[in-house]
């Protein structure tokens, strides 16, 4: 094996590297030195600069600086422009969108409500009547006054695919008033993007209970009792001189300007706050499961405030 391998390396072909005579050595061997230790450049800039006339290799050097800034600028410039245009142009984009939208929702909204108040007095039974208003969506608004009839009015409303339809839909809501014994009943049921909004003003001494699927109940200025059953909606009871039985699942609740020693105000609030101002009672039963419960201005009688998960605040005046 050792062998062979020598008389391989010794069949190996050599060949001799090309003579050059003795005036082009000299010359080979500082360029190679130079591309080695990268002086090379340095000499061609040095003779090139001796060549051209006085003040050009200046000029020229600032004149390259200039256009290098010049381009540095220049690009800069284009990519401040470029990246604000792309943009610019997404959120235009997105604003007509939205104005779009928007101008869809508002036609649709103020398009589709129809019907007007239909103001209805009805005479209010014997003493102590009660007024009983059953609603699906929308507002109720009931006010004691110094008559003798109760006075209704509900506008009805309804969503269509044109204002047509919708006052169609609307004239389809049927409000039922109905009287039996000491009892005035108003009913309407509503849903499917129909409702009534209802503004009633009843005589001061009568009882008053409101049944609401969705819609906000504002009640005041009733000297007797008043009860109230939101599913989904906030709730004012105000100035009433009689007990107070409110059920808010969803929504918050205010009751002030109760005046009734030997009457009760019984409150059941699920996910909302509780306002309580100004309230002379017998007993008081608050419970609040989820926010926060606040006793403002005067207070007199018992009773309890409970609150699961929330907050209470109590600022009432010093006896003096």
């Amino acid at each position: 094996m050792t062998s062979t391998a020598a008389s391989s390396r010794r069949a190996a072909p050599v060949r001799p590297a090309p003579t050059t005579d003795s005036q082009s050595t000299p010359r080979a061997a500082p360029v190679a030195r130079a591309r080695r230790t990268g002086h090379e450049p340095d000499r061609a800039r040095g003779r090139a600069a001796r060549r051209a006339p006085r003040g050009t290799v200046g000029t020229s050097r600032r004149r390259a600086a200039r256009r290098g800034r010049g381009s540095a600028a220049e690009g800069r410039r284009r990519g401040a422009l470029s990246q604000p245009r792309g943009l610019v142009l997404p959120v235009v984009g997105l604003l007509l969108v939205a104005l779009a939208v928007g101008g869809v929702l508002l036609w649709r909204w103020y398009g589709d409500q129809t019907g007007g108040p239909a103001p209805s007095r009805t005479p209010s039974p014997r003493a102590r009547a009660l007024v009983r208003l059953t609603n699906g969506p929308g507002q109720v608004r009931i006010e004691g006054a110094e008559a003798e009839t109760v006075e209704i009015s509900a506008e009805r409303y309804a969503r269509g695919s044109d204002p047509s339809a919708a006052r169609e839909n609307a004239s389809g809501v049927a409000v039922d008033v109905a009287r039996e014994g000491s009892t005035l009943e108003i009913s309407s049921d509503g849903g499917r993007g129909t409702g009534v909004d209802y503004s009633l003003r009843v005589p001061v001494g009568s009882r008053v209970e409101v049944e609401s699927a969705e819609g906000d109940v504002e009640i005041a200025g009733v000297a007797d009792s008043v009860g109230v059953t939101a599913e989904m909606g906030d709730v004012a009871v105000r100035d009433v001189r009689g007990s107070v039985t409110v059920d808010a699942p969803q929504g918050d609740v205010a009751v002030e300007g109760i005046s009734t020693e030997t009457g009760n105000v019984e409150l059941s609030v699920g996910s909302g706050d509780l306002i309580l101002r100004d309230l002379v009672v017998g007993i008081l039963e608050a419970r609040v499961e989820a926010g926060s419960a606040e006793l403002l201005g005067r207070f007199a009688g018992g009773g309890r405030l409970l609150v699961e998960t929330g907050s209470i605040a109590v600022r009432v005046p010093r006896r003096t």
